[in-house]
């Protein structure tokens, strides 16, 4: 028998440390967490490397750590473009067996995430020329997929990247680029609606109307107060602004499903074999947002309120994003199944040359259609540690000190008070997260 039909592939079940993983994020023991993934790092396998970096990258990033988080995700980001030309041996393999042979590169959506959270590292630790090169890759990549599909893949915007950029233009007085910038964000959260059902932040229209007048643009100033946006310039001077940035929930997970799929032989007779495909399955089951309360410094009474709304939705870009990818998952599959059924044939014939006795015959066939589905299945690795959702708000505040208070308005996640300084035209970022 072909040595290809006693090879199956061996996949360690990670189950039991993922759950214990996600036990301490889902308790905010980030650094537990850390230790947990460190200790086991076998548990990623060997063509896990990618992951286990992108896992403690995102890991220290919610823990606070941002240099140690930036180590991580660049040194991902990095052995992803090494990935990119795959090896040829393993290509083909991967087309006799299935795709976990392969190391794991991430999805599309994936591999542009890792610069939007490099970008809030950088920009929490006032590092805005940083923070702007990590917004650019995050064009290239778009760029570079939209080259890859041909125009057809729906991932080709990233309203959250093009609005965090126009925040961190403004904030280093760079007016142009970040009306620039608020456009293009305007225009991707209009595409976010349909795709994704993420309606455009309210704040944004604000955002538009403040930097058109700032640059004197009379009709875009126009035009975007026409659309709801209003005009908070006040009398007493420049304002600053604090964004707050809320991960909420847990990340889709993949999962496997097994359509069928037949194939003609040469013969005309139609053999059916079941594929493996990996599918996105939600886990962020309650929608939820977050109220922000601003405290007045020395004034316990004066409160300004405002409530989050979502600036990324990972979950249903996940699931577009694949789909986008599985027309290609479908090809190689069918590719895979067609040559495995030529090597079953191949082997089936050589059995009846042996052997006269239909009972053999029969049960061989039977350990050969076995070992072959052994060998197909889906890639059901991604990013585990994302959150399900990004979200985010902007309050406009004169300079000064202030107390920012953010619960969950399901009632199961507050965080106490903690003093922002607010400086007069630039950003400040609070970011706060809920991963449960």
């Amino acid at each position: 028998m072909p040595a290809l039909f006693l090879f199956v592939i061996g996949c360690s079940s990670s189950t039991g440390f993922y759950h214990s993983l996600e036990s301490d994020i889902g308790a905010g023991r980030y650094e537990d967490a850390i230790q947990s993934i460190t200790a086991h790092r076998d548990a990623y396998g060997d063509k896990g490397s990618v992951l286990y970096k992108l896992d403690l990258g995102l890991l220290y990033h919610y823990a606070g750590i941002r240099d140690s988080s930036s180590h991580y995700l660049l040194a991902a980001e990095e052995e992803i473009e090494d990935l990119y030309t795959k090896s040829v041996s393993l290509a083909a393999m991967s087309m006799l067996l299935n795709d976990t042979v392969l190391p794991y590169d991430g999805e599309d959506f994936e591999r542009v995430l890792v610069n939007v959270f490099l970008a809030l590292n950088f920009a929490e630790q006032g590092l805005s020329d940083e923070a702007l090169v990590e917004a650019r890759k995050v064009d290239l990549k778009l760029r570079e997929l939209a080259r890859q599909y041909e125009g057809k893949n729906r991932y080709q915007e990233d309203a959250f990247a093009r609005y965090l950029a126009g925040a961190l233009y403004e904030s280093g007085g760079e007016l142009n680029d970040a009306f620039i910038s608020y456009v293009k964000a305007y225009d991707a959260y209009a595409t976010y609606a349909t795709l994704y059902g993420t309606k455009t932040p309210p704040f944004l229209l604000n955002d538009l109307v403040r930097t058109a007048r700032r640059l004197s643009f009379v009709d875009e100033y126009k035009k975007y107060r026409g659309l709801g946006g209003a005009d908070t310039t006040t009398a007493e001077g420049l304002q600053g602004s604090v964004i707050v940035v809320a991960y909420a929930g847990r990340a889709p997970i993949k999962t496997e499903v097994r359509p069928a799929v037949s194939v003609a032989d040469s013969a005309g007779i139609v053999h059916t074999f079941q594929i493996a495909l990996p599918k996105f399955t939600p886990r962020m089951r309650i929608a939820r947002a977050y109220d922000v309360d601003v405290h007045i410094a020395g004034d316990s009474v004066r409160v300004v309120h405002t409530q989050t709304t979502v600036a990324e939705d990972i979950t249903a870009i996940a699931d577009h994003s694949l789909e986008d990818r599985l027309a290609l998952v479908y090809l190689k599959s069918g590719g895979r199944a067609l040559i495995k059924l030529l090597a079953a044939e191949a082997a089936k014939a050589k059995l009846k040359e042996r052997t006269n006795s239909d009972l053999v015959n029969f049960l061989s066939s039977l350990a050969i259609d076995a070992a072959i589905g052994a060998t197909e299945r889906a890639d059901v690795r991604s990013w585990r540690t994302l959150p399900a959702q990004i979200q985010f708000a902007r309050m406009e505040l004169a300079p000064g000190s202030y107390r920012v208070t953010v619960s969950a308005t399901d009632h199961a996640f507050r965080i106490a008070a903690e003093t922002v300084t607010v400086r007069p035209g630039k950003v400040t970022f609070f970011i706060v997260d809920d991963i449960r």
